[in-house]
């Protein structure tokens, strides 16, 4: 009896020995495969396409030629989330909260400065009408984007907008959408789950921020001028499979491109394409690199409303 145990105790210290020498030798491809499981499958698409219908209406508004816009700003937000849920891993080592956070209550007095000032959120369709002198637009109009398609924007920021009557445009690195929804836990490092895009496809319209290649190369350069050609346009066309085939728009990961990369996404089909040079959308503005002004942790409304071209 004595030996049986002996022999059943050295025997499971044998299994779970070899079993983690296989595990510690093949742990890349093991923590690749459980990495990918939860995420959405990249030959599938995201169906979109219906409760997108509404981006695609373009509004009369019916204004006078002294109310007319004659240039409009396009602000970029990444990611809005309460400052309580603001811990370490969202702050630098002096303190400061890192640029592509804001926190929740500054979004909210920026969304309420713009209702009440009776600011327009433009749709993209409208943008590029207005900047083809095909559409006359308020002057106090504004197109508001998120880039990187980070789960609380579906918690904090879209309930405001929805709130407010605001629309607004949502970059999607699409190789990182859950495909099964997860409990949000505020201020971690959460994606988007198809769910998420379905529930908020009513004030979202999405478009392309890649698939998986928001990165950045060991000398810092982004994949997306790094690459080559090939590589990058086999990413991009993942993008566009995940959006219904929708090649509509792109906004470049950290606002960075060269003459290739705008070559390419015309190539590819995308009318809006989207950098993060700063300035304002006028008439005749270029649409394969269309600025925009983003908003920082530190912008109080004296910072936010000089964006939007208000000096006082």
């Amino acid at each position: 009896m004595l030996k049986t145990h002996g022999f059943n105790i050295l025997f499971t210290i044998i299994f779970i020995s070899l079993f983690t020498s296989i595990l510690l030798f093949y742990r890349a491809e093991v923590g690749n495969a459980l990495l990918r499981d939860h995420l959405f499958p990249r030959h599938d698409t995201f169906n979109l396409a219906s409760c997108q219908a509404w981006a695609k209406e373009v509004r009369d508004f019916n204004v006078r030629a002294d109310t007319m816009a004659n240039k409009v700003t396009v602000l970029v937000y990444h990611r809005v989330i309460q400052e309580k849920d603001i811990k370490s891993n969202l702050l630098h080592n002096d303190g400061s909260i890192v640029d592509t956070v804001i926190k929740k209550s500054n979004f909210e007095q920026q969304m309420d400065w713009l209702y009440t000032e009776g600011y327009t959120t433009l749709t993209l369709k409208e943008l590029e009408l207005f900047m083809k002198g095909e559409l006359n637009v308020p002057e106090k109009s504004v197109v508001i984007t998120f880039d990187d398609g980070f789960k609380d924007n579906a918690y904090e920021a879209y309930p405001l907008l929805k709130e407010y009557g605001f629309n607004a445009v949502n970059f999607l690195i699409t190789g990182l959408i859950e495909k099964h929804d997860h409990h949000y836990e505020p201020g971690s490092f959460q994606y988007l789950s198809l769910d998420d895009l379905h529930n908020s496809c009513d004030v979202f319209e999405y478009g392309s921020h890649t698939y998986n290649f928001h990165k950045r190369t060991p000398d810092g350069d982004s994949f997306l001028i790094s690459n080559n050609t090939k590589v990058v346009q086999s990413d991009i066309e993942v993008s566009i499979r995940h959006l219904d085939g929708s090649h509509y728009s792109f906004a470049f990961p950290y606002g960075e491109y060269n003459d290739t990369s705008i070559q390419l996404l015309r190539k590819l089909g995308f009318n809006m394409i989207f950098t993060s040079n700063y300035d304002d959308v006028h008439v005749g503005y270029p649409t394969n690199e269309i600025p925009r002004k983003e908003i920082f942790p530190d912008d109080g409304m004296k910072e936010f409303k000089a964006k939007l071209g208000h000096r006082r």
